[in-house]
């Protein structure tokens, strides 16, 4: 039996592209709750995640 994924991806190669900085007045979108947040709520490291789904 092929593997899925194998043929989704039959490249070994895959880009992984870090979210698109915003500016002090936009809200950016956490990439694990999917929330619109403002700025000062996201990490600080540029991952995308908000410091609320970071917290242990």
């Amino acid at each position: 039996m092929v593997n899925e994924m194998s043929k989704l991806f039959s490249d070994a190669d895959i880009e992984i592209l870090p979210p698109q900085p915003v500016t002090e007045g936009e809200l950016a979108v956490c990439a694990c709750c999917c929330r619109h947040l403002p700025n000062w709520v996201m990490d600080e490291d540029g991952c995308g995640i908000c410091d609320e789904c970071l917290a242990p």
